[in-house]
């Protein structure tokens, strides 16, 4: 009898599965990209579960040719790819799957149309899913929503708070090199970690006002102990895929690791933590004001600093004042205002995505100095021109003005930067989804889309193929960044549009873009300019065994909030003291 069940379930499944395979065969020929068929589906959860520890057992075992046209059915396939499956297929191809059918982009122009057309290529359920884990927040909108979350969030990310990211990341990264440089032994394992902490330290700081001393960051272990918001976030974006997907009763069971455990009680917590804070906030708000009608007189008040959170606290609860008392809104007709849930959730939108993506950016970032000191060499000629004017700034110089005097002389830094976001983009691919037939019109074409499709623009691809950055595409140049000017002035150039896409493009392009470009910056401007960086080599071993040796370890990386190494311990480095 159970064998009868079972085989008649199976039977049922596969009839099911061929027949929607078909169907959507049917739809792709439509488009007129090229096809290329995935016999099962990628977005089952089981299946995500299982391909990326089985992609290696696969890439030994199957035949090249087999595994060639199936890794595209696997999760994250696009870092080991990067350009292959493009140059060998075409810029865009469709992907025919038994579930839902999905079209790749490697072509700058389509790419622009899908980002450019908001409203047509929307954000998909399940990043919608995952980014909601706090509340609702731009990324988790659409329409009306997002536009209005949008029109009050993102001014507030201005150079103001840029000059901040700059004051409180020079001073992260100063207090990081004299800790790796000074008795280095020991400490060969904590590079990863200390980048880590200059990420959720700046935007303690910046964010929220908590400042913290420098030390490398250890994820919490213990649910019975105290947890502040930022520890919540940080440890809900490190295992992200079971804060989104695993109840949180079941991540506090006795059985749990003791890490999900504390997941668990970290998801529960957060909740009552962005609470707490956000009246904290308006607590200290309502003493400032206070405090201002008392001294309005005087004219020599010294500017109180900002905060991410209380900007959007402040704003949002002054635009709902003036709608409750019929005043129109200070940011016009219908400015709106954030919600409570909007705020929860934006707060964990800054605080995760822009810690994950700035952290592991620096993590890439440092394997590429450490392999190329060629490279090293050349950003400190100019970083050591451009801080030299710290040692003849007068005492109690304003930070804003070294950000503004400093931050455009450190060319060379952004150009690496962005060279390192080129190879090692933090976000695989942007997805979109379509509800309803589309069309996309490009290169003098028409492409019909219809019914449900989701929409992939492949940035790994977009940022790597040989059409747009040339036959040395593969290497790590920086130098291609940079243009002379007839004084011999050095510039970062702008690429083609739609051929570089770190920030995402279009109306939902990241608003922190300049935010996370300046802490990067400064970070590693500050480690050069104090350190140089080198691989450990163990016993025998060869300069170039040991480059191998950490590139190996960069290499073997998957995608989870953003891409991330599996391995961060391995990146064995020393720091050095120059000054």
């Amino acid at each position: 009898m159970f064998l009868l069940v079972t085989t008649t379930l199976f039977a049922v499944w596969f009839v099911s599965s061929a027949h929607r395979l078909y169907t959507n065969y049917r739809s792709a020929k439509l488009t007129g990209f090229p096809i290329v068929v995935c016999p099962v589906n990628p977005q089952n959860l089981l299946y995500v579960l299982v391909n990326a520890p089985l992609r290696p057992w696969l890439m030994r075992n199957l035949p090249p040719v087999v595994y060639n046209r199936f890794k595209v059915c696997t999760f994250g396939w696009q870092f080991f790819d990067r350009h292959q499956f493009h140059d060998a297929v075409g810029p865009v191809f469709v992907l025919v799957t038994t579930g839902v059918n999905q079209i790749w982009i490697a072509d700058p122009a389509i790419a622009q149309v899908v980002l450019t057309r908001r409203k047509d290529f929307r954000t998909v359920l399940v990043t919608k899913q995952v980014m909601s884990l706090a509340g609702t927040n731009m990324i988790a909108s659409d329409d009306e929503p997002w536009a209005r979350q949008r029109r009050l969030i993102a001014p507030q990310l201005n150079e103001r708070v840029s000059a901040l990211v700059w004051a409180e990341s020079m001073q992260q990264a100063i207090a990081m090199a004299d800790y790796l440089s000074d008795d280095s032994k020991g400490k060969e394992k904590e590079t990863v970690s200390s980048l880590r902490s200059i990420a959720i330290n700046v935007l303690g700081q910046v964010g929220y006002g908590q400042p913290k001393p420098f030390r490398p960051l250890h994820l919490p272990r213990d649910p019975k102990a105290p947890m502040a918001y930022i520890d919540a976030v940080s440890l809900a974006t490190e295992l992200i895929v079971f804060a989104a997907f695993v109840p949180h009763k079941l991540l506090t069971l006795p059985i749990m690791p003791r890490l999900l455990q504390t997941l668990g009680v970290a998801m529960r917590r957060m909740p009552q933590l962005t609470a707490d804070m956000l009246e904290q906030e308006r607590q200290r708000n309502q003493s400032n004001c206070e405090a201002d009608a008392i001294t309005l007189t005087e004219k020599t008040e010294t500017p109180r600093r900002e905060t991410i959170m209380g900007l959007m606290v402040r704003l949002s609860d002054k635009q709902k004042e003036e709608e409750e008392l019929g005043v129109e809104p200070t940011g016009g007709s219908g400015a709106g205002f954030l919600t409570e849930d909007e705020i929860h959730g934006n707060l964990f939108l800054v605080t995760g995505a822009g810690f994950d993506t700035t952290a592991n950016t620096m993590s890439y970032a440092v394997v590429m100095l450490a392999v190329h000191e060629d490279k090293q060499r050349w950003i400190q000629e100019e970083v050591d021109s451009v801080f030299s004017q710290l040692d003849e700034r007068p005492p109690g110089a304003d930070v804003t003005e070294l950000y503004y005097a400093l931050y455009p002389k450190l060319v060379r830094c952004l150009a690496f930067v962005n060279e390192c976001l080129r190879l090692y983009p933090p976000i695989m691919h942007i997805s979109r989804e379509t509800n309803r037939d589309q069309t996309i019109t490009a290169h003098g074409q028409t492409h019909v889309l219809v019914g449900h499709y989701e929409v992939y623009v492949n940035n790994a691809a977009l940022q790597t193929r040989a059409a747009f950055w040339g036959d040395d595409t593969d290497e790590f140049k920086p130098q291609r960044w940079i243009s002379v000017d007839e004084n011999g002035d050095e510039e970062v150039i702008a690429p083609k549009r739609g051929t570089f896409t770190p920030w995402s493009a279009g109306p939902r392009v990241c608003p922190g873009q300049k935010m996370a470009q300046v802490e990067i910056v400064v970070v590693f401007a500050t480690l050069l300019w104090r350190c140089r960086v080198r691989p450990v080599r163990k016993d025998g071993e060869t300069l170039q065994h040991a480059h191998a040796r950490i590139m190996a370890v960069a290499g073997d990386s998957q995608p989870r909030m953003t891409l991330q190494m599996n391995r961060p311990d391995d990146l064995l480095l020393t720091w050095e003291k120059r000054r």
